[in-house]
C-alpha cells in the first residue's frame, strides 16, 4: 500500500509531500519520494548504500508534469511524470548546459484506477504549484505571476543554422514545449518575406506570443510584419521571443548576456 502523508519535519522541510512508489521502467524497485518547497528527492528502497540511491532535483529546474492512466485497461495503476532541465557538465568540456532528466513514478496504491489518477493528478498540482513558486526573474518578479503563453506561434525557418533549425525543433523543441504544457502552432517560412506578410495578416487574438526559431533576419521580419499593421500599436505589445537557431545567433546570446 502506498504512504501519503504531509510531513512536517527538520529533514524535509515544513509542508513535504510523501509517498512510495514503484518506478515505471522497473516495477520490481520501489522509491520513497519527498516533495518539498524546492526540490524533488527520491530515495530507494533498497539496502545499497543511501548516497548512491537518492537524487534530489530542483524544482528551479522543472518545466512541467503529468500524471495519467496507462493503456492497459486492466491495470489499475496511475502514472506521474515529472520533467526536469538542470544544468550539467558537457561530456570532456569544461562548460554546462541544460539536460533533460525524467521521473516517471507508478501509483497503485488503490484498486480503482480513478483513485489512483485523483492522487497522482495531486502530486502534479503540487509540483506544478511549487516549481511555479521557484521561477523567479532578476528584478524579483515571480514567474507565476506573469501570463503564460499557452498558445504560441512558432516561426522557423528552415534553411538557418546550415540547415539544422528544423532538426533541431523536432528533436529538442516540440518535445520540451510539450512537456512544458504549452500549445503551439509551428509555421515553416517558405520564402524571404513570408513570416512578414504571415504576421501582418494573421488574427493576432489567436495568439498569446510569437516565437522565433532562426537566425536574426527572421525575428526581423516578424517586428516589421507588426509594424505594418493598421493596428500596429498594439499588434507591436504582442511578446516575442527566440530561440536561437542560426549559424552564429548574436542577439540571442546579446540578450542572454544582459539579462543575466
Amino acid at each position: 500500500m502506498d504512504q501519503r502523508r504531509v510531513e512536517h519535519g527538520r529533514n524535509t522541510g515544513p509542508l513535504s509531500l510523501y509517498g512510495e512508489f514503484t518506478l515505471t521502467a522497473n516495477r520490481k524497485v520501489r522509491c520513497a519520494v519527498s516533495l518539498t518547497e524546492k526540490d524533488l528527492i527520491v530515495q530507494r528502497l533498497s539496502s545499497a548504500p543511501v548516497g548512491r540511491n537518492k537524487v534530489v532535483l530542483s524544482l528551479k529546474d522543472c518545466i512541467g508534469c503529468r500524471a495519467y492512466l496507462g493503456d492497459d485497461t486492466a491495470d489499475p495503476a496511475a502514472y506521474l511524470t515529472i520533467f526536469f532541465y538542470p544544468l550539467k557538465r558537457r561530456w570532456m568540456s569544461s562548460g554546462v548546459s541544460r539536460q533533460r532528466a525524467e521521473q516517471c513514478f507508478r501509483l497503485t496504491g488503490l484498486q480503482d484506477p480513478r483513485a489512483n489518477l485523483e492522487e497522482a493528478e495531486r502530486w502534479a498540482r503540487a509540483v506544478r504549484e511549487r516549481s511555479a513558486r521557484q521561477q523567479y526573474l532578476r528584478d524579483g518578479v515571480m514567474m507565476s505571476a506573469l501570463s503564460r503563453p499557452s498558445r504560441m506561434m512558432l516561426l522557423v525557418n528552415p534553411q538557418s543554422g546550415k540547415g539544422q533549425a528544423l532538426t533541431l525543433y523536432n528533436n529538442h523543441i516540440q518535445r520540451m514545449l510539450n512537456e512544458a504544457g504549452v500549445t503551439h502552432t509551428l509555421v515553416i517560412t517558405e520564402r524571404q518575406n513570408h513570416a512578414r506578410e504571415l504576421v501582418k495578416e494573421a488574427d493576432l487574438s489567436q495568439w498569446d506570443a510569437l516565437v522565433i526559431m532562426s537566425g536574426d533576419g527572421l525575428l526581423y521580419e516578424v517586428i516589421n510584419g507588426l509594424l505594418d499593421r493598421p493596428d500596429w500599436e498594439e499588434a507591436i505589445r504582442t511578446p516575442l521571443g527566440i530561440l536561437p537557431g542560426g549559424s552564429g545567433n548574436a542577439l540571442a546570446a546579446s540578450i542572454h548576456h544582459y539579462s543575466g
